[in-house]
């Protein structure tokens, strides 16, 4: 596969040769150098913007840098773009060298505005990313009408280029969160997640694989000084309230099962959870500060997560009847106890990720037995890592903990014990809501439903179903099956369906005059552990 690359001066920004490293690792690079890309004017009435841009907007994965040497480059063409006021064209002879390249995709990672040839005259199809949900956000810059309007999430595509800004047919598209008291922050979400959309983008366009939004939004420009200045005054306040809320406020959470009706649809699981007064809540076990995480225990009760007040560390508690017997060991944080079957032999799959690559605890009467490494590619660090069975094939949905909660992947091995590779399709989700699981798929009446967290807002506070489609060793598919909140409680984020009953937790915030203590500690205690 030959992909040809826009590129200025030789160089790209961080983040475009992270995508570009991405691809596989037998591609063919070309390189379109273009020498005469001019900056834009610079207007006064955008000096507060300029200012921002300065102090907040520039971050690592903007710097420019070098073309990565670990791309297998073929050729290097250098070329003057044609001026037609603020847009640029390829020149005839650039046109004629790409048609003898014959790259399947151009990825334009350089000029400005640039006018798209004819098909007759370049039938390639030419890739732009743009930073921002084009049904309702075109234009630039990245993220900062969306943190003006108190938007969530920022979206990012790879579109194909069109002649009308940001409206080419998408080909590629994820979201990641807007953290409403960090513009730096924000973008760097943005950026280091857009790379990943890089391979998808590819081979849907070489499919002819491609969509549109419903609408779309419209086109923004630079901001004012006034628009910037009211931006600052957000971002401020929001900075603020979060300082505030880490001091004094904290979550209680809190683990309860409930009835559920036969046969299982989302509408009954929703209202089981709606109904409050058939709730049966867990105690709290003695020196526990919460208790969160329920899955079913494989013969009775629950396994959950406790936080324990002298360590400050999460621990595995088997809950039956009442009572609680901690099951895990000694050593770092455990939570999130997932329990899956494989060989004739249960094993609960925790999260691990602060002190240990990806764990399997053999279970029994006594509790956690020892424990033996997940065999995955390069050995990373997971996130609620998830097992699922399904026709003698064993899944595992998890985050990589170098990648934060937004980013599912999938990999698929013949049992617990054995090699994972990764899956075709993974990634599977880029996304805050339900980009990070929520307890173990369902298995309803004539469907499979993945639950995921929704971290757009406060984290906890939400999940999304997704029914899955397709499932199999070579594709996966599935589509947005909706979500539920509680009223009058935060959450639930972990659900899990077994023996006619339902698991969940849920949270209240609590005013506490020690809460600033307890979060300095729990970080120094993680932070003890990664050392």
């Amino acid at each position: 596969m030959k992909i040809g690359v826009i590129t200025e001066g030789m160089k790209v920004a961080k983040w475009q040769a992270d995508a570009l490293e991405t691809l596989p690792g037998d591609t063919e690079f070309v390189i379109y150098n273009c020498l005469n890309s001019a900056p834009g004017k610079r207007q006064l009435r955008h000096a507060a913007y300029y200012l921002l841009n300065l102090l907040t907007i520039k971050n690592p994965l903007t710097r420019s840098v070098p073309i990565p040497s670990t791309l297998k480059i073929v050729a290097k063409v250098h070329f003057e773009a044609a001026r037609e006021g603020s847009w640029q064209s390829l020149p005839l002879p650039l046109l004629e060298t790409i048609g003898r390249d014959q790259p399947v995709v151009i990825v334009k990672f350089g000029m400005g505005l640039l006018i798209v040839p004819p098909s007759e005259r370049l039938p390639v199809p030419i890739l732009s990313y743009h930073h921002g949900d084009p049904s309702r956000f075109r234009g630039r810059p990245a993220g900062f009408y969306e943190l003006l309007a108190g938007e969530r999430t920022v979206g990012q595509i790879i579109q194909l280029l069109s002649n009308r800004l940001d409206s080419g047919r998408i080909v590629a598209a994820a979201e990641t969160r807007a953290l409403a008291h960090s513009y730096k922050q924000t973008l760097i979400e943005a950026y280091r997640h857009s790379r990943l959309l890089l391979p998808t983008a590819v081979h849907n366009a070489i499919a002819n694989a491609s969509w549109t939004p419903p609408h779309w939004g419209p086109a923004y420009r630079l901001p004012s000084s006034r628009q910037v200045l009211r931006f600052v005054r957000i971002l401020v306040r929001n900075r603020l309230s979060r300082i505030i809320y880490g001091l004094t406020r904290e979550k209680r959470w809190n683990v309860a099962t409930a009835p559920l009706a036969q046969p299982v649809t989302l509408g009954s699981l929703c209202a089981s959870l709606e109904q409050e007064a058939r709730w049966t809540p867990a105690p709290m076990p003695p020196r526990c500060r919460f208790v969160a995480d329920p899955f079913f225990h494989p013969s009775q009760g629950l396994l959950v997560e406790a936080m324990m007040t002298d360590t400050k560390r999460g621990a595995i508690f088997h809950m039956h009847d009442r009572r609680f017997q901690r099951i895990s060991g000694r050593g770092g944080h455990f939570s999130y106890p997932s329990v899956i079957r494989s060989k004739g032999h249960d094993y609960v799959v925790p999260e691990v990720s602060d002190w240990s690559v990806a764990l399997a605890f053999p279970l029994d009467e006594e509790g956690l037995g020892e424990p033996f490494k997940l065999r995955l590619p390069g050995m990373p660090r997971l996130v609620d890592p998830t097992p699922f069975i399904r026709k003698n094939q064993l899944y595992l949905f998890a985050n990589r903990a170098d990648e934060g909660p937004s980013v599912l992947r999938l990999w698929v091995a013949s049992s617990i014990d054995a090699d994972f590779t990764e899956h075709p399709s993974s990634p599977i989700r880029i996304s805050p809501r339900g980009g990070r699981m929520g307890g173990t798929l369902l298995e309803i009446p004539e469907r499979l439903i993945r639950v995921g967290q929704d971290l757009r807002g406060d984290y906890g506070d939400g999940i999304s179903f997704f029914e899955v489609t397709r499932l199999d060793s070579q594709n996966y598919a599935e589509v947005d099956a909706g979500g539920f909140r509680f009223e009058h409680w935060h959450g639930p984020h972990t659900i899990n369906v077994a023996r006619e009953e339902l698991a969940f937790d849920y949270y209240l915030d609590r005013f506490s005059p020690l809460a600033g203590i307890r979060r300095i500690l729990e970080r120094r205690a993680a932070g003890r552990m990664q050392g």
